[in-house]
């Protein structure tokens, strides 16, 4: 139950609470590490005219010299080994989607992972700063920082501002090279900066057509918070990396299942905000209705690949659709036995507790599948077809397409098509698990006496991104004399609150749960809610005591625990880093590093009001909270139920009216910039 229960705090949004969620003042060690990672990656296309200490420092350092001073000496040969014979050149495009390219960049992160001390991480990455590849540089070094016991908790630059070119459009990044030229200076200097304002539109600016509704969708999709949150939840547990080498929890398969889940969820409500249909279905053999046309270019103008709509699959991705065919096939037919063939040709069972996380490594492919060269990786070929990029004619002429960077793929409709397929094999497992009946779901010891949310409001809201540090400069005078920004609007709500009156028959520790989902479809056709739980998502969850008889509980949606607000510029964080250590102020840092944009919380909604449903939950704690931990998302307690409890499989004549739950109606405005609250 544990790994289940963990699942939900891994992924999606749903929310525990502050009490939680620990800040922490910064000592000199943390702010001195702290300013080296932000040091090394700072323009790191240009490592010899941009902090040029730092350069011949990294030319100084030789890693076969220092063999001693890494605790896995046979990473360090594998390394050097794949350097001494060539790697990804330095100014090509990467993406761990190709296998010589992942092959280095596992290795190159294991040299970092197994440097036995910060300052041999530091003086290796100083060296590899100059002499690798800039996208498996950065890549690594992430990982690295996520998992080395010496980095806990170390704040890495956003990963928008290192490289812009896969969160804004070309005509930005073009304007941003020209920002003296294009650029609108702002009258108040940014810490002394003089700062330029590029305006920033969505794709969806230039290829809106009446017929396309996905276009209606671009200011989600293209969130560049959302995009950022992407990119960490697949760091959590990359693919390519084993859970004994690296002491990951057991339930990785089960939180890779649930986090998609979630996001497909959050999705769906959106797509209803814009009077869309459900994501529809796709065949392999036929047309794949949605097109792609994402204005984007590659640091060295090479554009992202589009994709026409109504278009037949190439005929150079047919070797990757008869593989994908065959690996849905078993992948059905092991959830419908109930059994999979592991590595040992033996059979094992999956209707059991673990089953999940089993199923879910296999259709992720990851280094912990039972049996990868039998269910091979849906996930990774899958993405291989719809991205609609050509093979690449040599090892490291690669084009990939938006799906083949996670910092990209939310971006392609086809990623909804596709994780739509991959959650439908979630809920065909869970609906021949055993179902929950009323005794297992309802709690006549605690009674919901109301429910109240205040006024659910939306707006597009102005938010600035420093996009210097992707950007090539001429000096490093010139680094460091005016900041360039890309204006956006972005999606926003007003804060809200929820009101909850519970009466308890005793004093007792509960676990209270909030989910948002749809009332109407796409016209406006009732849906029925026990047919439809799948479409909600947890937008909360927290651990509280409560006492004998009437309780009323006031909670902020600033307090859903996984929201994050959007991060400090780079250059405002690193000024407040030299401030501490100079003495004349003091740094405070979260126990993570990133969470799910709070701006995001709900839908956009409508004008008039959008109607949705929430439903809270309370059942009883019986044992002590466990603690899922994580050094991307922070430390939360949970209660031992299921990943999205009550609501991730059917019951059995029960209809969710039972005292310890309540479903309500809301409403959620939107309004634009010209109206007022």
């Amino acid at each position: 139950m544990y790994r289940n229960l963990v699942v939900l705090a891994v992924l999606a949004f749903c929310l525990v609470s502050a009490e939680y969620y620990t800040v922490q003042t910064a000592d000199k060690v943390f702010l001195l590490k702290q300013k080296k990672i932000y040091n090394l990656l700072y323009h790191i296309s240009q490592p010899d005219i941009v902090n040029p200490d730092l350069y011949t420092e990294g030319q100084q350092y030789s890693i076969e010299a220092n063999i001693d001073s890494y605790t896995n000496q046979d990473a360090v040969k594998e390394f050097l080994y794949l350097y001494k014979h060539g790697m990804l050149p330095r100014g090509n495009v990467f993406s761990v989607y190709y296998p010589k390219v992942l092959k280095e960049s596992i290795a190159l992160f294991r040299l970092f992972y197994y440097a036995k001390d910060f300052d041999v991480f530091y003086k290796t990455a100083l060296w590899a700063r100059i002499y690798i590849n800039e996208g498996q540089f950065a890549y690594a070094l992430y990982n690295a920082v996520i998992r080395r016991p010496d980095t806990v908790y170390i704040q890495l630059p956003p990963l928008y501002e290192m490289y812009p070119y896969a969160f804004f459009n070309s005509e930005v990044l073009q304007k941003a090279n020209h920002a003296k030229v294009f650029g609108k200076l702002d009258s108040q200097k940014s810490l002394g900066y003089d700062t330029y304002i590029i305006p920033a539109n969505y794709s969806g600016w230039y290829y809106k057509q009446e017929y396309d509704g996905e276009s209606k969708l671009n200011y989600f999709t293209e969130d560049i918070g959302l995009n950022l949150y992407y990119f960490y939840f697949r760091q959590q547990y990359p693919f390519w990396l084993k859970s004994e080498e690296f002491e990951f929890p057991v339930y990785r398969g089960e939180e890779y299942l649930y986090g998609h889940k979630q996001i497909m969820a959050r999705y769906h409500l959106e797509r209803l905000s814009n009077g869309l249909e459900k994501v529809e279905d796709f065949d392999w053999s036929q047309e794949f209705y949605p097109g792609y046309y994402p204005t984007l270019t590659y640091h060295n103008g090479l554009p992202f690949v589009q994709r026409p709509r109504w278009s037949t699959f190439p005929f150079y991705k047919y070797k990757y659709i008869k593989d994908v065919r065959e690996m849905e096939s078993r992948i059905t037919g092991a959830i419908d036995s109930g059994f999979v063939w592991d590595k040992n040709a033996k059979m094992v069972n999956i209707n059991s507790p673990n089953g999940i996380n089993i199923l879910g490594n296999l259709i992720e492919g990851n280094a912990d599948s039972f049996n990868y060269d039998f269910y091979g990786s849906l996930d990774y070929y899958a993405r291989k077809i719809l991205g609609y990029n050509v093979e690449p004619a040599t090892p490291y002429q690669i084009i990939p397409s938006a799906l083949e960077d996670y910092a990209t793929s939310l971006r392609d409709p086809a990623f909804y098509r596709l994780y739509k397929r991959i959650i439908y094999y979630y809920y065909r497992y869970k609906v021949r698990q055993e179902p929950y009946t009323k005794d297992m779901v309802v709690f006549p010891s605690f009674k919901v006496e109301s429910f109240a949310v205040d006024k659910l409001s939306t707006y597009f809201d102005q938010f600035d991104t420093s996009l210097n540090n992707g950007l090539v400069v001429e000096s490093q005078k010139e680094a460091e004399s005016y900041v360039i920004k890309a204006r956006q609007y972005r999606l926003n709500h007003k804060p809200f609150n929820f009101h909850i009156t519970i009466n308890s028959e005793k004093s007792a520790k509960v676990a209270i749960r909030i989910f948002l989902g749809p009332k109407y479809d796409a016209r406006h056709r009732l849906l029925n809610f026990e047919e439809n739980f799948k479409y909600f998502y947890q937008i909360d969850n927290w651990i509280l005591d409560l006492n004998a008889g009437i309780n009323k509980i006031d909670r902020s949606s600033k307090d859903c625990y996984y929201l994050s607000p959007d991060p400090e510029p780079g250059e405002v964080f690193y000024k407040k880093i030299e401030k501490a250590l100079d003495g004349s102020e003091t740094l405070k840092y979260n126990e993570r590093v990133y969470g799910f944009p709070e701006r995001l919380l709900l839908p956009k909604g409508k004008p008039e009001g959008f109607p949705l449903r929430m439903f809270i939950y309370v059942s009883p704690v019986l044992d002590e909270p466990k603690i899922y931990s994580s050094r991307i998302f922070g430390d939360y307690k949970f209660d031992d139920k299921p990943a999205g409890f009550p609501l991730d499989k059917p019951t059995v004549n029960f209809h969710y009216d039972g005292s310890n739950m309540l479903l309500k109606d809301v409403f959620v405005f939107h309004k634009d910039e010209t109206e007022k609250f």
